[in-house]
């Protein structure tokens, strides 16, 4: 990513890329126009989509939202940093899943709340925990939006070859706008659908550079392997070995051990992750 930025995308054209963006927004814009009139106009259809999806519907969405730029482009580029030390990334969010399942997902569900704010109010005094609640929401949301909204726009901007600062924050702006103009057009039932096409594009593009990228190996993984540590020089034999990140000077094992609690504490805890449990 980093030489992407210096360089731009070789060999791509901006009025190809815009186009397929464009056709991108119009399609899945179209979707939740469509879906958003079968809505009826009551608070539980906008937040909740009236509880009305499958499950494998709604596993397929919480996908969709958990498949982000960090997802794929942060945990790819920890790796290709840092080898062993940066596939742990993966590894706690995997972890994460099980103890959102586990210990959120079914008991919040059991309860037939309609917040999270409301489960932890059900034995507690409800304005305190009202207020945190929706304090830590806030500001979970916040920090967690303003990455989401610069790293896809920072990709936008890159695919359409904008290195200026005042067009990249334009591209921002409207990423963040067209974002807005989705949720307040579907509401949580046109989101849904949006969030299942954004799966199940990821997971077939991501299938298919897998393969691609095997191919060009033929299929082994033990060479893979040698040619990212013969790319890396110097640095190639740190790759598959512990230590590269969290091994080096001013690094602790404190460290890590805060860094697997975020990632597993973090995500059972994420807004746009916990509402999904009432869709269904």
């Amino acid at each position: 990513m980093r030489l992407l930025a210096q360089g731009g995308v070789e060999g791509s054209s901006p009025l190809l890329n815009i186009s397929i963006f464009a056709i991108f927004v119009i399609a899945t814009l179209a979707i939740v126009i469509r879906v958003s009139r079968k809505a009826s106009s009551g608070a539980s259809d906008f937040y909740t989509a009236g509880g009305g999806f499958s499950g494998p519907q709604n596993g397929i969405a919480i996908s969709g939202d958990y498949l982000s730029a960090a997802s794929f482009l942060g945990i790819a580029g920890a790796i290709a940093l840092y080898g062993y030390d940066g596939f742990l990334y993966s590894i706690g969010f995997l972890v994460a899943w099980l103890v959102a399942l586990l210990l959120v997902a079914e008991l919040l569900r059991n309860t037939g709340r309609y917040t999270m704010g409301d489960v932890l109010a059900f034995r507690m005094r409800q304005r305190p925990v009202r207020a945190a609640a929706a304090t830590s929401t806030l500001a979970v949301s916040f920090f967690y939006l303003l990455a989401q909204m610069a790293g896809a726009g920072g990709l936008v901007a890159l695919l359409l070859d904008i290195k200026s600062k005042t067009g990249q924050s334009i591209v921002i702006a409207v990423v963040g706008a067209l974002m807005i103009a989705y949720v307040l057009i579907g509401g949580m039932r046109g989101t849904t659908w949006v969030q299942i096409i954004k799966a199940v594009l990821l997971i077939v593009g991501a299938g298919v550079m897998t393969l691609w990228v095997l191919a060009l190996s033929g299929f082994n993984l033990s060479a893979l392997m040698g040619d990212a540590v013969a790319h890396m020089g110097s640095a190639g034999e740190k790759l598959l070995a512990p230590g590269a990140q969290y091994g080096k000077s001013g690094t602790t094992r404190l460290d890590f051990i805060s860094l697997g609690l975020a990632l597993v504490l973090g995500t059972a805890g994420l807004p746009h992750i916990l509402m999904r449990f009432y869709t269904v």
